[in-house]
């Protein structure tokens, strides 16, 4: 059935045809939804009507076009938000699809298993990524997967770890499945070589991401419960950097990409372990790059998401006896992926995703007993939420839940999260200004 609007039929596939632009749009859409990767692994477009919402980032991060509105698509024209007019064909089930370049279709003969080739500047760059088996790893390996890089996936799950290599491979890119428990550190050891071993000598990049968490009152959960969470989220961060690093100066190049938090800036409450470790994160990338200054070509940057939509707060360690919701906003993992693709390709030390994640930031220089107030906005929640068994979660093996980059969280129609979120921040500019107001007088 053809679209009367947008002139597309459901099943097909169409591209760029303007070969000057195609560059721009090197992807297909389908079925209302714009792809990048050839097996339809992710979708970065999609239509709202005949409005076309391109989610795409430039290397700084920054959105490519603003409110990720790129144009609409009528009678099989994309018109551009400046107006320039793109028409579409429709790519015929023979054909091969590829991206345009030079004004041609070009496929690289290099690599002839390879039919959608991908060029770039993480093409055939290796990337570890531990924690791959859900949540923001995995995202990350689909967004550095579409990008050509070479991926060493790393998780517990040996399962789900391969249903992840599959995404990836179906992409066209190169990876192999490595099953690591970052708080074993011959695991972590074993797992540097078999990277080395897979990229020919070299490990361009390393992504610190397994993270696992235990929310409860601190004395009601069990000593080796804040000890697993230290042990993942600060000394397993620990381990990967130790075995990256000689790989890294030998080379005299490479970048450590660590996931931080909104939480290493300001204290969780009923988390103390998890803020004990994303507080001590902060102090060991700081020294490291301390160290690292004699190699200019040795990054270490940090990504500090706000709250994301992922399995985590499902899986996690519960010792409340209240069940787990996150707090709003809560943001899609894709945009930390595309955050630490961005640091990939241009590094930085610093990357905050999410706006309440900067505000957040920002009120923990302004507000010293912020977190005396989420102590306070944490009990007022889990009071009110509903009974739920004490867990241990995923702390000391694989949850045995769905894996997948969403945890399901968001819900487009609820707009509770939202309210709250405002009234904290309204509580935070109260402080603020009460704050400036004494010190005047």
């Amino acid at each position: 059935m053809i679209d009367q609007a947008t002139g597309m039929k459901n099943g097909e596939r169409y591209r760029v045809e303007n070969v000057e632009r195609a560059h721009q749009f090197p992807g297909f859409f389908l079925d209302g939804k714009y792809y990048l990767c050839p097996e339809l692994l992710t979708a970065i477009g999609w239509l709202e009507g005949t409005r076309f919402i391109y989610d795409s980032l430039d290397a700084k991060g920054e959105p490519v076009f603003p409110n990720r509105a790129a144009g609409t698509i009528e009678g099989l024209i994309l018109t551009l938000v400046d107006g320039t007019s793109l028409e579409l064909c429709r790519i015929e089930a023979s054909e091969t699809i590829a991206p345009l370049d030079d004004g041609k279709q070009n496929l690289e003969s290099a690599d002839s298993t390879n039919a959608y080739p991908i060029k770039g500047p993480l093409r055939g760059k290796v990337v570890v990524i531990t924690g791959a088996s859900s949540g923001i790893g995995r995202a990350a390996a689909h967004a550095f997967a579409c990008k050509g890089a070479r991926l060493v996936l790393a998780a517990r799950d040996e399962e789900a770890l391969f249903d992840v290599l599959d995404e990836c491979t179906d992409c066209g890119t190169d990876a192999v499945a490595i099953t690591t428990d970052v708080t074993r550190s011959d695991q972590v050891q074993a797992l540097a070589e078999q990277a080395a071993a897979f990229g020919h000598g070299r490990i361009d990049i390393w992504v610190n991401n397994a993270g696992v968490g235990a929310v409860g009152n601190f004395e009601d959960t069990p000593l080796e419960a804040h000890e697993q969470v230290i042990q993942t989220d600060l000394v397993g961060y620990l381990r990967g950097a130790h075995v990256a690093l000689p790989y890294f100066k030998a080379q005299r190049s490479g970048t450590l990409i660590n996931t931080l938090s909104l939480g290493s800036w300001v204290a969780q409450p009923y988390a103390a372990a998890y803020s004990a470790s994303k507080f001590g994160l902060r102090g060991l990338t700081d020294a490291l790059r301390g160290e690292l200054t004699e190699f200019p070509d040795i990054h270490v940057c940090d990504i500090y998401p706000a709250v994301m939509d992922t399995p985590g707060f499902r899986d996690g360690g519960n010792y409340t006896g209240h069940a787990l919701t996150p707090p709003g906003p809560i943001y899609d993992p894709e945009l930390v992926a595309k955050a630490m693709v961005a640091c990939a390709i241009s590094p930085r030390a610093h990357t905050t995703v999410g706006a309440a994640a900067r505000v957040t930031h920002l009120a923990s220089f302004l507000v010293p007993g912020l977190p005396l107030l989420s102590g306070w906005l944490t009990r007022w929640g889990l009071n009110r939420s509903p009974s739920a068994a004490i867990s241990s979660g995923n702390l000391f093996e694989p949850p045995s839940g769905r894996r997948s980059v969403d945890g399901g969280w968001r819900n487009h129609n609820n707009n509770k999260p939202l309210l709250v979120s405002a009234a904290v921040l309204g509580i935070i500019a109260g402080l603020v200004i009460t704050r400036t107001q004494r010190r005047r007088r």
